[in-house]
């Protein structure tokens, strides 16, 4: 209890200090229709691009498009991973869908995944400096549990408290809590376990750090997305795990070049 206490002022402290107004006032859309969830932030975003690294000496424009590396100013500290999908927009366009490779602690080097708009056809940038970022398929943290287990601890708290800060810069954007568990056991059970781990999470994120019921989607997948051998200690230790990631639906079934 003494230790759910100091969480939870250590959290509120940290939601006061960084929280801008203009996020901790902007109203959380409903949760029974997460296709629904259609508010683009893009143009407060404080996330873009802020360099670019072009190859020289390569033969063709598309070689440059495809081989160039795109600086955003997020890294590890907000808890970004690699393998992470975004949107770059400008003027409420899409331009393209970029891909975290590189994460350092405060910057992350990205690639174009799919070029989809460009705004200046006779610059070699095929997306320019100063493009707002939006997370597409964000994962921001992976947490592995013993077996059989729900325990979080102090340590879980402080990674989840630096993935927290990304998390409220787009409140609109679901906040998907996956849960996971290996193969041993009944599958039912297991099933019944990955929902339990998402759901304490999710309370946990609620609760301590003050996430809103609305952006929270908490689901359990139990054994059936193994990410590794089951065969293994090491890799049933991988498999349970909950997965934290931001994931835009609103516009999975949009048409990409452009926002309305």
């Amino acid at each position: 209890m003494l230790k759910l206490l100091t969480y939870t002022l250590l959290a509120l402290f940290d939601f006061v200090l960084n929280t801008p107004k203009s996020i901790a006032q902007e109203p959380i859309p409903p949760s029974n229709n997460a296709i629904e969830v259609q508010t683009i932030n893009s143009l407060n975003s404080k996330y873009q691009i802020i360099r670019t690294h072009l190859p020289t000496k390569l033969r063709g424009p598309q070689a440059s498009v495809s081989r160039g590396i795109y600086v955003a100013n997020f890294g590890s500290r907000e808890g970004i991973q690699p393998g992470s999908i975004f949107r770059a927009i400008h003027k409420k366009h899409i331009m393209g869908i970029l891909c975290a490779n590189e994460v350092g602690r405060d910057t992350t080097g990205l690639s174009i995944v799919r070029l989809l708009r460009k705004d200046k056809s006779a610059s070699s940038n095929a997306i320019e400096v100063g493009y707002k970022l939006e997370p597409e398929r964000v994962l921001l943290e992976t947490m592995y549990f013993n077996a059989g287990k729900l325990d979080l601890d102090a340590i879980m708290h402080e990674r989840l408290r630096m993935s927290v800060r990304f998390v409220r810069s787009f409140p609109s954007i679901p906040l998907f809590v996956e849960g996971h568990t290996d193969a041993v056991g009944d599958a039912r059970k297991n099933l019944l376990l990955s929902e339990k781990r998402a759901q304490e999470v999710s309370k946990f994120l609620n609760q301590i750090f003050r996430i809103p019921h609305e952006q929270l989607r908490p689901v359990g997948y139990g054994e059936t997305r193994p990410i590794a051998n089951n065969s293994t200690v090491n890799g049933r230790y991988k498999n349970r795990r909950v997965e934290i990631l931001l994931r835009n639906v609103s516009t999975e079934n949009m048409d990409h070049t452009t926002l309305h």
